[in-house]
């Protein structure tokens, strides 16, 4: 089999080559869905491209997987420009990233699983490398050459975080032959990103290598009133490098590195003034106030004046892969070690005044193995087993305060922990084992199952500490484990060589965690932990392709069961926890169609209906804002827009000689979202429009651009949490140091745009 790999690789590349994507965050070495793209199967130019994937440990086409997976080629890529995961969101029906406090808060969304609390419901991967922090949900998409999006629980094979789904970034592979590559592109607001890598062998045929590196900059869209200058500026430099040798022919190995640098700017977040709800949650007299935001959030231009904050992330990311065909069987072995070091600076009262600010330090090590064997893919039976081992070692200082004479102030007026010093440390080690057996059980009609069997271990130590009071709250030490199985079947047909039906079952399993905060010891000792999350997703779908290739359409339908999931509540004595209280049906169908009615000409379009529901969620945080009718069941949650769609038309044809001319136009429809659990505060409806065009000749290419061009002004996102401006205000007038005004439990907090930009970008390969 290691001499099929070399021959289906890029110029004799092994299909187990890692070069890390861009931009990437600390990993595990975890396998995820993995994809590489054959070509056409005529040279009429009118047969739409064949997309091989490895979901299922193996190479099939991607229409004849019984699963629900949108994949981008490297040329995808290319051609739509795209930088991050948004904009592959925005052209997959039923994804949605929801950017809360901008990128550092990166929510996935699929099929309308939401979460907003602790570990994602979306794992992301980087050559099947589990990627563990949500910082790798806003790196730059470089150096990739395909990615997968798969829908549904991967919880079977890949484990983590797969509870709706898993992201999978492919890297290029090193090249038999010498070859090199750069990129330049200048736009708008002072962009300038440079880019280049080389490849080449070492020993032709048995050693290659490949190294590069990225510079993206940018100086902010919107202005900071309070220094005059850009906001939200963006900085970003990455080097990386990849070693693979086959030792013999059935025998290779992979060894990657690769370093990340960002210095970003702060986000562009205001406060929007509640409206609704007038009440005094306070045990005492005091002014009553709004306590809600009802309506459209606005999607602010200016008015942004802080203090200047910072992301400094660092990311070293390291991974060993082994290779090895043993008569009819391969052994894989993947081990990874990865290094994060991460600090945010925020002035989170987000007001030209010194009232608050909040500073983050994490510094996180990961260690993983996975081995795995499996059969070789010819017979009626195929079968893989595996065993994965992970450890996590993480700690993060979240030092949260009023700064100045409000640290005083609020102390004197409202007590001790108005300010906090957060210290937790966590430990997390996980052991699994997994498998896959298929069974063709006539020629049209195949049966599978897949399962895995994880024993987690969790220990954390926490100490919070008031640095204005100079007090602390006792440590809070405890250890939980956790066991699981999760199994996946499926079950699918072929009418024909080009139309399959499957259905398909998955459990998902998340495991619980620890409610840490200890502020003003209000949690109770049995309120310290919550317990896994687990749901049933089932699928019926269809994949067709029709007038010999030249149009697939791919459709399915949906019903996920979600219970004991984890939703905010008050505890018995008032204090925020995380609990098992809520329970969710999302249901649905997606459509995905791609044509070629004329050579030179695709186009593409997908559409996503979500109903994702609250079946039952007593929200009593409401409380807190007078709201006594706390049931939220029928609710639609939040950043789960019910209509999504999207459409490409592009069109390359010869202009003269060797020359070539593209055009392509990008379209993206998103339904409003609910901003806050009781659905009151919603993100507008939103149109994106982006165009490309530009000149090819052979490996080179000059493409000017222009993103959202309408300049769609809707804000981006919205979430509610603590305004400290008007936590101050309320303590100055009940000091008698300004006027009285009422103590306000939440506000709702909005994530602008980005606006209108452009630019031009030259490409060559050599």
């Amino acid at each position: 089999m290691m001499t099929k790999r070399r021959k289906h690789g890029r110029n004799g590349a092994c299909l187990w080559a890692m070069a890390l994507s861009l931009g990437s965050a600390a990993a595990t070495a975890q396998e995820a869905p993995q994809t590489t793209q054959q070509s056409g199967r005529s040279s009429d130019g009118r047969v739409l491209e064949e997309i091989i994937v490895t979901t299922r440990k193996r190479e099939e086409s991607l229409q004849d997987v019984p699963m629900a997976i949108t994949a981008f080629t490297e040329k995808d890529l290319e051609d739509a420009g795209i930088e991050r995961i948004e904009d592959i969101a925005l052209l997959t029906p039923g994804f949605n990233m929801a950017p809360l406090f901008g990128g550092s808060g990166q929510t996935p969304v699929i099929r309308g699983m939401m979460t907003t609390i602790g570990e994602p419901n979306v794992g992301f991967f980087v050559d099947g490398v589990y990627q563990s922090s949500r910082a790798t949900m806003e790196a730059l998409i470089e150096n990739v050459a395909r990615v997968e999006i798969a829908k549904g629980p991967q919880s079977a094979l890949y484990g983590r975080n797969t509870f709706g789904g898993a992201v999978n970034y492919i890297t290029k592979d090193p090249s038999n032959n010498f070859e090199g590559f750069f990129e330049g592109t200048l736009g708008s607001d002072e962009r300038r990103d440079f880019k280049g890598s080389i490849s080449g062998p070492l020993i032709r045929d048995k050693v290659f290598f490949s190294a590069g590196a990225v510079h993206h900059e940018r100086d902010g869209y919107f202005k900071n009133d309070l220094t005059g200058s850009g906001l939200d500026s963006r900085n970003t430099e990455v080097y990386h490098g990849t070693l693979e040798a086959f030792l013999t022919d059935t025998f290779g190995i992979t060894a990657r590195i690769a370093f990340e640098n960002t210095n970003d700017g702060d986000e562009p977040l205001q406060f929007v003034t509640n409206n609704a709800q007038l009440f005094n949650p306070l045990p005492f007299p005091a002014p009553p106030t709004n306590q809600l935001f009802v309506g459209k959030m606005p999607g602010f231009e200016s008015g942004f004046a802080v203090t200047p904050g910072e992301t400094d992330r660092e990311n070293l990311t390291t991974s060993f892969t082994m290779d090895w065909d043993v008569g009819p069987y391969t052994l894989t072995a993947i081990t990874g070690f990865n290094s994060l070091d991460l600090h945010t600076a925020i002035d989170d009262d987000y007001q030209a005044r010194q009232i608050h600010f909040e500073t983050t330090d994490v510094d996180q090590e990961e260690f993983s193995q996975e081995i795995r064997l499996s059969s070789s893919g010819d017979g009626r039976f195929r079968w893989m087993l595996g065993g994965y081992y992970y450890h996590l070692d993480a700690d993060t200082r979240i030092d949260d305060r009023f700064v100045g004479d409000a640290g005083p102030l609020m102390l004197a007026v409202l007590g001790p922990f108005q300010s906090l010093i957060s210290d937790t440390e966590e430990e997390t080690d996980s052991i699994a084992a997994f498998g896959q057996v298929d069974l063709d059980i006539t020629s049209a009609l195949t049966f599978s199952f897949a399962g895995r069997y994880t024993h987690e271990e969790k220990d954390v130590t926490a100490v919070d500490t008031d640095p204005i009071a100079g007090i602390s709250n006792p440590p809070f030490v405890d250890s939980l484990s956790f066991d699981n199985f999760t199994p996946r079947l499926s079950l699918d047909y072929h009418l024909t060589d080009e139309n399959l039906l499957y259905f398909s079952a998955a459990r998902a399993v998340k495991v619980g965690g620890f409610n840490v905060v200890t502020a003003a010891g209000q949690i109770l000792p049995e309120e310290r932990s919550f317990d896994p999350e687990r749901s049933w997703h089932y699928e019926l779908g269809s994949k067709t392709s029709w007038f010999g290739g030249r149009l697939t359409a791919n459709l399915n339908g949906f019903l996920i069961k979600w219970n004991d999931q984890i939703v905010r509540a008050l505890g018995q004595t008032f204090a925020v926890l995380n609990i098992n209280a809520g329970k969710t049906t999302s249901k649905g169908i997606e459509l995905e169609v791609a044509a070629r009615p004329l050579p030179g000409l695709d186009i593409r379009g997908g559409f996503a209906y979500t109903d994702a529901e609250y079946d039952d969620f007593d929200f009593t945080t409401l409380l807190l804002a007078g709201i006594t009718d706390t049931q939220l069941a029928g609710t639609q949650l939040q950043y789960a827009p019910s209509y999504m769609a999207n459409g490409t038309v592009q069109y390359r044809r010869p202009l003269m000689g060797e020359i070539d001319i593209m055009g392509r136009a990008d379209i993206a429809y998103q339904s409003k979202q609910n901003a806050v659990q009781t659905g009151d505060a919603f993100t507008a409806d939103a149109i994106l429009l982006n165009l490309r065009a530009g000149f090819e000749m052979g490996q080179h290419a000059l493409i000017f651009w222009v993103d959202n061009l309408t300049d769609e002004e809707s804000a981006a996102n919205g979430v509610f949490i603590t305004n400290p401006g008007r936590r101050f205000d309320f303590a100055a007038g009940a000091a008698g140091l300004g006027p009285a005004t009422g103590f306000e439990a939440f506000g709702g907090l909005a994530l602008s745009r980005a606006p209108r930009s452009w630019g031009v970008t030259l490409r060559s390969r050599f």
